[in-house]
Order: structure tokens, then C-alpha cells, then sequence
């Protein structure tokens, strides 16, 4: 139930005017999945070489060669490299979505009459 409210903007006017929208958003990022820093780190990572060519076996090997661990404190191995880009990939999929507005319920009223020392 969408409630109105004149509004008047001038007390001497015999006629006051009320605008109402029922306006329904609906947005998929309002809840953000709690990732680390070193999460995001890794998918960085792995991200930017993945789009530079490189396949998750050579990414797990760079990984490894420069000291990085697995969130779980493990040796990378080709599956960790994939599922991480996949899930993420996933994740943002679903939170960047977009969806149209919709305004329902629109209409105008015109107050017939407005007390002359009150502004509604």
C-alpha cells in the first residue's frame, strides 16, 4: 500500500498536488561475499596471466615458483588455479548483474482543497 502526501507550495493556492510513484528496485550487489585480501590476490593473479595465455598448470607452477600459497596454506596444483577462477568468475557473474526499473502505481492527485495556514 504506497500512502500520499500532498504538498503545497504556495498556502494561498486553493489547490494543492500530490505525486505518487511506486518505484521497484531490484539489485543483486547489495551483499558483497566475504574475501580476504589474499583471496582477491590470488584471483588477481590468476586472472591476469589467464588472459595473457597462460593455461592454470603453467598459472600453479608461477604460483609455486614465487612462494604463493593456497588460502589453505597448500602447494598449488591445476585444479586450486581453476576452481578459484571459476567460482570467483561465477561470483561476479551473479552480483553484476542488472535489472530494469519499475514504476507502478503512478498517479496524480489534485486536492481540492488545502487550509489556508497550514503547509502540508
Amino acid at each position: 500500500m504506497v500512502e500520499c502526501f500532498p504538498t503545497v507550495y504556495n498556502v494561498t493556492q486553493q489547490k494543492g498536488y500530490s505525486l505518487c510513484l511506486l518505484v521497484e528496485l531490484i539489485y543483486s550487489n547489495l551483499w558483497v561475499s566475504p574475501y580476504s585480501t589474499h583471496q582477491q590476490e590470488l584471483f588477481d593473479i590468476i586472472s591476469k596471466y589467464h588472459q595473457q595465455g597462460m593455461d592454470f598448470k603453467q598459472v600453479s607452477d608461477w604460483l609455486n615458483s614465487n612462494g604463493y600459497k593456497t588460502p589453505r596454506g597448500k602447494v598449488f596444483r591445476q585444479n586450486h588455479v581453476w576452481s578459484i577462477y571459476k567460482k570467483k568468475m561465477k561470483s561476479l557473474e551473479r552480483f553484476n548483474r542488472e535489472f530494469d526499473h519499475v514504476i507502478s502505481e503512478m498517479k496524480l492527485d489534485v486536492v481540492d482543497y488545502v487550509p489556508s495556514n497550514e503547509v502540508l
